[in-house]
């Protein structure tokens, strides 16, 4: 019975989940301060932003934002693969930190199990 109680619960509050339309999406890419930034709008609406510092001839992440609005939709993880796509038709490789949060990291493990990123011990890279 709390099993099918918990189940409920999670119905219902999947059902009350606001929905996003990925189509309305755009991404302002802009260089600001040395830096390459992302930033994604939703309707008009900021949804945060991804900064890139130049690492050699490429890019590296600086720091990534996505609000508390659209966390958990898996919006920052279609970012990191827009970001990847984007500087890939440049010829350039998106590298983390040496370090991550473990939003941050769950979000590269899930990108190299997608075959977008590899994990070489102490850094992530896309491929």
């Amino acid at each position: 019975m709390k099993e099918f109680i918990k189940q409920q619960v999670r119905n219902l509050l999947l059902e009350n989940e606001e929905k996003i339309d990925t189509s309305k999406i755009r991404v302002k890419k802009q260089l600001v301060n040395n830096l390459l930034v992302f930033s994604p709008y939703y309707e008009n609406e900021k949804m945060g932003a991804f900064r890139l510092e130049p690492f050699g001839d490429n890019y590296k992440i600086f720091a990534a934002l996505l609000y508390d609005r659209f966390k958990g939709k898996g919006l920052g993880k279609g970012m990191y693969k827009y970001i990847i796509k984007s500087l890939k038709k440049d010829g350039k490789t998106l590298y983390s930190d040496m370090s991550q949060s473990p939003d941050a990291k769950r979000v590269w493990d899930s990108l190299v199990r997608d075959g977008f990123a590899t994990f070489d011990g102490t850094q992530y890279s896309s491929l």
